[in-house]
């Protein structure tokens, strides 16, 4: 008798705890199915799992600017000219490579960003690179490939950190973007307006009158210029001259202190400066180019006048040089 009541208690207690356990399973959604093992009564019930995936978006996954680049990677700019500058990206698109149909791309400086307004000093756009611009990358299965994206750069382009923005989309209009960043390098540069200075036909004794040669900032950095001179084409020849002189007629040469110049138009001749052999800077600081349409203050005069020596004759010629120097001031 005290054996059956212990057993029965035991069973109670069994029951009570496999109620609880089934209870708190309740609670966190998990459902029980009891079936008869021992009778072999059992089922199973298939259901079939399914999803439409329309699109698998473009993934771009490497951006670089290429070139033109120098040994450590920077970007080289052609003094007084446009820089084609080019920016690759490199991108997986699992529908397929032709799933592809724009590109576009923005070149920006460093401080700005890449949405803000275009301006030859600080930011490029380039909406229309073009599927053409693409091409598949070999051994890819089709789902891989590379576009290019070209950019005019001026040769007054800040210098320092650039970035090239590239943004892909596929035909359900789904993009991705990535970027890449480079060095601009300094650019020093110097052009002249006229590749001749003639000072027309001269007597012996006469002054010329001034003749102007503008100086240009070809370069991104603000510069000094510099001038030196001789007689003739050859410098070894040509040494303490500034004009040599027709040998045929058997005339005099002209000296190096003949030939003047100054900065501004109304200086008299007494008072310009001589041209020399050796190397001259000029006091005048020419900034860089800002003005897409003009050259602004980026451009300056300088101004030359010629005195015929006695015994002078025939036709003259000499060489002018004029130099660039950085300005760090």
């Amino acid at each position: 008798m005290i054996i059956r009541i212990k057993r029965k208690r035991l069973e109670l207690a069994y029951y009570a705890l496999m109620a609880l356990f089934l209870l708190s399973f309740s609670f966190i959604g998990i459902t029980f199915v009891a079936v008869d093992v021992l009778a072999g009564n059992t089922t199973n019930a298939t259901v079939l799992a399914r999803v439409n995936v329309s699109n698998a978006p473009p993934y771009l996954y490497l951006v670089q600017i290429v070139d033109p680049l120098d040994s450590a990677g920077n970007v080289d700019l052609q003094a007084g000219n446009v820089t084609t500058v080019l920016c690759n990206g490199s991108f997986q698109d699992d529908n397929g490579f032709d799933d592809l149909v724009s590109i576009n791309a923005t070149l920006f400086m460093s401080g700005t960003s890449s949405i803000a307004a275009d301006d030859n000093n600080t930011h490029y756009t380039n909406r229309s690179c073009g599927v053409s611009s693409c091409s598949p990358i070999p051994d890819s299965n089709n789902l891989n490939g590379t576009c290019t994206c070209q950019f005019a750069v001026q040769y007054y382009v800040n210098p320092g950190s650039w970035s090239c923005n590239m943004t892909v989309s596929d035909i359900a209009l789904s993009s991705t973007n990535q970027s890449a960043a480079a060095t601009f390098n300094q650019v020093l540069g110097i052009e002249v307006e006229n590749l001749v200075v003639d000072f027309g036909n001269l007597s012996v004794t006469q002054t010329s009158k001034p003749i102007r040669e503008n100086v240009t900032n070809a370069g991104n950095v603000p510069m000094n210029f510099t001038v030196r001179g001789y007689g003739g084409t050859n410098e070894s020849v040509g040494q303490n001259l500034s004009m040599i002189c027709d040998p045929t007629a058997s005339t005099a040469n002209i000296s190096i202190g003949s030939l003047r110049y100054d900065t501004i138009n109304s200086t008299p001749f007494a008072t310009m400066v001589n041209l020399t052999n050796k190397t001259m800077m000029v006091d005048k600081t020419i900034p860089k180019r800002t003005l897409s349409r003009t050259y602004g203050n980026s451009s300056n005069s300088t101004f030359w006048r010629l005195q015929i020596p006695l015994g002078a004759g025939g036709i003259c010629n000499g060489t002018i040089v004029f130099g660039a120097v950085q300005d760090f001031n």
